[in-house]
């Protein structure tokens, strides 16, 4: 198992990258100061790549599945639509560790995973859905914030405008940065059996 430091990313072999990274994405996900809560999450948009910063809500290695939160009325759930390819950007500088991961992308509304995240969301959270209109639509003036909901008919509208995007990971690209050397390696999930390889930085 990696040690907590984060010089000890360097002294891992090629099959304890995967572990290593997994924990740390774990950790992404279950804690708000922790350097990959909020990676960036690549699509394809209208304009070519689509880039932006989410929150990572969940993440589950046996499934190989990263999971963020978002506005079923959002562009990003008509990329996702249109084409599911995606890419997850990570980057801890205290590490010195990027990571880059890429997969196809699931839509959850109206089942019981998308119902267990809305569970697991703070009533803060679930606000940013109790709102008239979806994000990026042109507006006179800068909204004001959503209030926490308040009543059943608030409740049922926000639920039915949450949306949970899951992806499957497929690859894996790992760069730890050193000034005695940067070490890459790329790791590829072809049905189910891991291909692993360094490559040069």
């Amino acid at each position: 198992m990696m040690e907590e430091q984060p010089n000890s990313l360097n002294h891992l072999s090629l099959q304890q990258i995967p572990e290593a990274c997994w924990k740390l994405l774990r950790e992404g996900a279950t804690k708000a100061r922790s350097a990959l809560h909020t990676p960036c999450l690549a699509t394809v948009g209208e304009h070519g790549p689509s880039v932006r910063t989410v929150v990572l809500r969940y993440c589950d290695e046996e499934q190989r599945t990263l999971v963020c939160h978002t506005d079923i009325r959002s562009a990003k759930i008509h990329e996702a639509k249109a084409d599911p390819r995606a890419s997850w950007l990570f980057y801890d500088s205290a590490r010195k560790l990027q990571l880059r991961l890429a997969g196809q992308l699931s839509i959850h509304v109206d089942d019981d995973f998308a119902d267990r995240r809305w569970d697991d969301t703070t009533a803060m959270g679930r606000a940013c859905y109790n709102t008239a209109c979806g994000s990026g639509k042109h507006v006179p003036r800068p909204a004001k914030a959503p209030g926490i909901i308040s009543n059943e008919k608030e409740a049922h509208s926000a639920r039915s405008q949450f949306a949970v995007i899951a992806c499957r990971i497929e690859f894996l690209d790992w760069l730890l940065l050193s000034a005695k050397g940067h070490r890459r390696a790329q790791f590829h999930w072809r049905a189910d059996k891991l291909e692993a390889s360094w490559v040069t930085p």
